[in-house]
């Protein structure tokens, strides 16, 4: 019988030391340590990204003056209001990424016997120049004309834009048409593009 005794004092004892040390363990305050949460990374596209974006759609419409080969060897003021064709027109580009696209337009210097007299499409490069809203650009193609000769052309030239804003901006150009029948000639453009 006292060894029953010993044994529920014992298991009584064991039971209360038990439960005491849950109780204590329940009670104690577990001080895990973690790495401190970087700052959240905010991106902000800057003005360059926002002037000049990829997949670029854009529409001008400029004036033009054009000489022939004779006068542009030996240019002038004078040359230039004496010789030069006063003309207008219209064309779209299409830009892949911020540096290269294509583009088409098409012009007229005389109304008289077709609404357009030239046509042509081109391969452009342009380089933005920081922030500043200034794109340079280099450009090349060909096209073909109706008026006042019927022939095709390659073509080659640059020029440079300045955006006022990433949806409108100015831009002036020159090319030089190497042509297959008459004399090659200078065209010069300026005009309004508008970006979508």
């Amino acid at each position: 019988m006292k060894a029953w005794k010993y044994l529920t004092v014992l298991s009584a004892v064991a039971a209360a030391f038990f439960v005491r040390s849950a109780a204590a363990q329940d009670t104690t305050t577990t001080v895990i340590q973690t790495e401190p949460t970087p700052p959240s990374t905010i991106v902000v596209s800057n003005s360059e990204e926002a002037f000049y974006r990829d997949h670029e759609f854009s529409i001008d419409g400029f004036g033009s003056v054009s000489l022939g080969e004779q006068f542009l060897n030996s240019l002038s003021t004078t040359k230039v209001k004496k010789n030069g064709r006063l003309g207008g027109g219209a064309g779209v580009n299409l830009f892949f990424n911020r540096m290269v696209g294509i583009g088409a337009d098409a012009w007229s210097e005389d109304l008289h016997d077709h609404a357009v007299d030239d046509v042509s499409g081109s391969l452009i490069v342009r380089f933005p120049l920081a922030d500043s809203g200034v794109a340079p650009y280099v450009f090349g193609g060909g096209g073909y004309q109706f008026d006042p000769i019927p022939q095709g052309f390659g073509q080659f030239g640059g020029g440079i834009e300045f955006r006022f804003n990433p949806h409108a901006g100015l831009f002036v150009d020159a090319r030089y048409l190497v042509t297959r029948k008459s004399e090659d000639f200078g065209l010069a453009r300026l005009g309004l593009r508008f970006g979508f």
